[in-house]
């Protein structure tokens, strides 16, 4: 049966070609800007780390000291932490993982200078692979044993691996980082966030992950001459701190981030940072309440607003233009289908349920939304392509995905089915009698 409908429903079309165009067009721009959009909100709302980020914290406090009194440009909740306190809360080993990181920029070569590779990585104390569930290749991460007695050691990825010396394999060669000659312990496959989570109140622009090519650990870097990317929140003593400065002794830059698996491990784990906090402010270190806070890594990016504002409205948008589609392919519809009154009449005086009548003309409007979901699949590469070309901080999230396809098929199907349920059911509701006499 559902042949013959389908057949009919074909049929049907050819008949009235500039009709069919009309509702099909109608349905494909509204798909094709609500994809769009959808699009770019999936890419930028999702897991940062999927599998990984939705159990990790980041652990914020209040840690001005005296010296930094009064400084007009804290901002609360604050993440960035002295390098002491880090380690402090690291060392506790409260949580099943922890580590402290801060994104670093330099400049790694090979031994004989021949090649370099301007990299981004991260300056970790702890075991920031295991928390973190970068992809180990070959090797291993540095022990505690080397963190503790700042060995100069590092991690890479497999692209700074094959730039400095053509392989993937290049654990225990040598790089150049800053001042000093690294031993390379492990190779890792490229790695990144699929959005920024690291150092939010101090970055801006990009919100999409950054590349990760090394991980280093943070001491280490620190006597090599390397600093983080951004010196953070200096007291007013501290030197004057420049560009990619290690100088940041005086400095908070650097955030504690911890794995925690339940509730009640994140209630324990939230007493234990508010307990720290509280004995450095009776101690007189903090001068203010430290108001100790952890933040789920979603919680973290919505506080920080990675996800710009215009994402959320322009999804609004696109919904509500999808809608008044809608309305205007159901009109459009319920006027094809009341033009034929009279063939359903003969249909139903014949013998035809109201039930067969309602498949008849649902079976035709899941067509007409397919072919709508046709046209809307280009229209949807355009409107991404169009967002690419835009100077927005999200233009790389506008990617065409299987997903995406997958996602646009279906809710191109389920609107034509949306928009016929109403003139469909009129059409099976009207009693054969009063249809022969209106045809």
């Amino acid at each position: 049966m559902f042949d013959y409908y389908l057949r009919l429903a074909l049929r049907r079309c050819r008949q009235n070609v500039p009709m069919v165009l009309l509702v099909v067009l109608t349905m494909a721009v509204g798909i094709a800007a609500c994809m769009t959009a959808m699009t770019i909100f999936r890419a930028l709302s999702g897991a940062p780390l999927p599998g990984v980020s939705p159990y990790l914290y980041v652990a914020t406090m209040d840690g001005r000291e005296a010296v930094d009194k009064d400084n007009p440009d804290y901002q609360r909740p604050d993440s960035l932490l002295m390098l002491a306190d880090a380690k402090a809360l690291v060392d506790a080993h409260r949580a099943a993982q922890q580590v402290a990181v801060a994104q670093s920029l330099a400049s790694l070569g090979n031994a004989d200078g021949k090649r370099s590779e301007q990299a981004y990585g991260l300056m970790a104390y702890g075991p920031a692979l295991q928390v973190f569930g970068v992809p180990l290749r070959y090797g291993r991460p540095w022990t505690e044993a080397e963190q503790s007695a700042n060995a100069p050691v590092v991690v890479i990825d497999t692209h700074v691996a094959q730039k400095l010396f053509g392989i993937d394999n290049a654990v225990g060669r040598s790089v150049t980082l800053g001042q000093r000659s690294f031993r390379v312990i492990g190779v890792f496959a490229p790695w990144s966030p699929r959005m920024q989570i690291f150092n939010l109140g101090q970055r801006a622009g990009n919100v999409m992950g950054q590349d990760e090519n090394f991980f280093v650990p943070a001491q280490a870097s620190l006597d090599a001459g390397v600093g983080p990317f951004t010196s953070g929140e200096c007291g007013k003593g501290a030197p004057v701190v420049s560009f990619q400065s290690a100088s940041v002794a005086q400095c908070r830059w650097i955030e504690a981030w911890v794995r925690l698996d339940t509730p009640a491990q994140v209630g324990d784990y939230g007493r234990f940072l508010a307990g720290y906090a509280h004995v450095q402010h009776d101690a007189g270190r903090f001068v203010y309440p430290p108001q100790a806070r952890l933040y789920g890594t979603q919680a973290w990016m919505t506080l920080n607003r990675v996800v710009p504002d215009d994402v959320h409205l322009n999804l609004m948008l696109a919904g509500g233009f999808l809608l008044l589609c809608l309305v205007n392919v159901a009109g459009l519809l319920a006027a094809r289908f009341l033009r034929r009154q009279g063939d359903v009449a003969i249909r139903r005086a014949l013998g035809a349920s109201r039930r067969d009548v309602f498949l008849q003309h649902l079976v035709e409007t899941g067509l007409l939304g397919l072919i709508g979901g046709v046209l809307a699949l280009p229209l949807t590469w355009l409107g991404l392509w169009i967002v690419r070309m835009q100077p927005v901080s999200y233009a790389d999230a506008a990617r065409f995905s299987p997903g995406v396809f997958a996602i646009l098929f279906a809710l191109s199907v389920a609107v034509g089915l949306l928009v016929g349920v109403l003139p469909a059911w009129r059409m099976c509701r009207q009693p054969p009698a009063l249809q022969i006499k209106l045809a």
